[in-house]
């Protein structure tokens, strides 16, 4: 049924900001509940209020305890905090539902005893068959309502029979609305609803109830979520109103697509958040990249620390159109917050990501040469897992020439010239004194000039014999860094194969 829109937007009445988020510990954390809880912070923080994480495990076979850990994990790792919590306690706990399960019950019973709620032992086989009928009969599939006039002394019978029962709401027939701060007022209307269960036949409360009673027990002011939650959200008021709960604020995220439209999925990259640290995104650019995924700042800038997302943050300017995850410009996003790091900085980063290489250990004996590397290298590494691969060519010689490759990248050249040309570079670089790649590029231009080839030439055959590769970071820097004795010693192998190769 389409939602209705009744009035425009209108600016937030501020009161004490306390904000939740409150995934399910079913898997790691979602790219959605990430970029939920970051909206949720931001807004806290530039409000003077409360985070609150509150675990929602009350799916009590899929729930573990890594899966919890995980979630921490991910939130903490792209800069986001709390202030009450499992972890850290506070004024409102427990904060896991499965521990609140007693406080739940208190007022289903609450509810039971108003009338406003009522034990319900119809089998599933019986609410199938009723929702076939509807369906054939083109009527709105709900539940009929056939327990909700059960009189006390029939319920009790069934009750001391040992029937099965879950417990449902009654639904009154009338409008049920609430405002959303980005949206404006939206309704739904109860008479199509049906009585909704609120306890199930386990004795455990639903998502909707329990998630009600907890922001209104917690003082919650603003619920901030994805929009698939707004059919929620009509039950959660009506739960609210039957307890007679302030009803909190509500804003609605627009949903998460992959490039197709469809739900976002690992189809075309990671769905985790731990997945993107061990893929090498740092967690500035991760972050930078999903508070863009439903909001921007006024000023349009996109380069966004954790400092200008609070500074610049307003639930005016979420969007209303759901949003495609664009993996690309999170990797273009990754590479600017790279080359925003200091070499020092970048330099203790990269290093996890080198541990399983054959050459760490000269990695850790010679910090001085990473520092090097990093500084040549940052301008071309996109994610940090790149590094092992990229990083190679300093430590390691090639291992093999490709001769076709060569001869592509020097076209005209014979191979004879080739083996003069790098002969007598090796000549003249044995009698460099100062090993630095302004003097070192200095006398190989002079040697272009005294051999009458050109700089480009040369410096390709160069480049390949040092690397194994056409493409590395500028030339003479990368001989400075690898040094005289292993930079000769790789020309004279490449010299060999090309004597080979004629």
């Amino acid at each position: 049924m389409m939602l209705e829109k009744l009035d425009k937007r209108k600016d937030d009445t501020m009161k004490e900001v306390r904000v939740r988020i409150a995934p399910s510990p079913t898997g790691n954390c979602h790219v959605g509940t990430a970029r939920n809880a970051l909206y949720n912070y931001i807004f806290a923080k530039k409000n003077n209020g409360k985070m609150i994480l509150r675990i929602d495990d009350t799916d009590m076979k899929r729930n573990s305890e890594e899966s919890e850990k995980g979630i921490f994990e991910g939130l903490r790792w792209i800069g986001i905090d709390w202030d009450e919590g499992p972890d850290v306690g506070g004024p409102y706990g427990p904060y896991r539902q499965s521990e609140r399960l007693d406080i739940y019950n208190k007022y289903i019973e609450q509810l039971i005893n108003e009338g406003k709620a009522y034990y319900c032992f119809c089998t599933e086989e019986e609410i199938e068959a009723e929702r076939r009928e509807q369906a054939l009969k083109k009527e709105t599939v709900k539940y009929s309502g056939r327990c909700r006039n059960l009189s006390k002394e029939e319920v009790e019978k069934k009750l001391s029979e040992g029937c099965k029962y879950v417990v449902r709401f009654k639904v009154p027939e009338k409008v049920i609305r609430f405002r959303d701060i980005v949206r404006g007022e939206l309704t739904w209307d109860g008479s199509i609803m049906g009585d909704f269960v609120i306890r199930k036949s386990d004795g455990v409360p639903t998502y909707n109830f329990a998630t009600a009673v907890d922001d209104w027990i917690m003082k919650i002011s603003h619920i901030m979520r994805s929009q698939e939650h707004i059919p929620n959200t009509f039950n959660q008021v009506l739960i609210l109103e039957a307890l007679g709960a302030e009803i909190p604020e509500y804003v609605h995220f627009p949903l998460l697509l992959n490039e197709d439209r469809t739900k976002i999925s690992k189809r075309d990259g990671a769905l985790y958040i731990g997945e993107y640290k061990d893929m090498g995104y740092l967690k500035e650019a991760v972050a930078n990249f999903i508070v863009l995924l439903g909001w921007h700042p006024a000023d349009d800038e996109e380069f966004l620390l954790m400092e200008d997302m609070i500074s610049k943050f307003s639930l005016e300017r979420i969007n209303n159109s759901n949003v495609v995850f664009d993996f690309k410009k999170l990797e273009w996003f990754n590479g600017i917050h790279i080359r925003n790091k200091t070499v020092e900085e970048l330099s203790q980063l990269v290093i996890p990501f080198l541990k399983s290489t054959e050459y760490y250990e000269e990695v850790v004996k010679n910090p001085v040469k990473l520092e090097k590397i990093v500084e040549v290298e940052r301008e071309r590494i996109k994610r940090l897992d790149e590094v092992g691969k990229v990083f190679k060519m300093f430590y390691i010689e090639p291992e093999v020439y490709d001769i076709d490759e060569i001869k592509e990248s020097v076209k005209k050249v014979e191979v004879a010239e080739m083996i003069n040309m790098i002969d007598e570079a090796v000549v003249e670089l044995k009698n460099i004194e100062k090993w630095e790649k302004n003097i070192l590029e200095d006398y190989m231009r002079k040697l272009c000039d005294r051999i009458n080839t050109k700089p480009k030439i040369l410096f390709m055959l160069l480049r390949i014999g040092e690397t194994g590769s056409r493409i590395s970071p500028p030339l003479f820097d990368t001989f400075e860094i690898i040094g005289r004795d292993s930079t000769i010693k790789r020309l004279e192998n490449f010299k060999n194969f090309l004597i080979k190769s004629n």
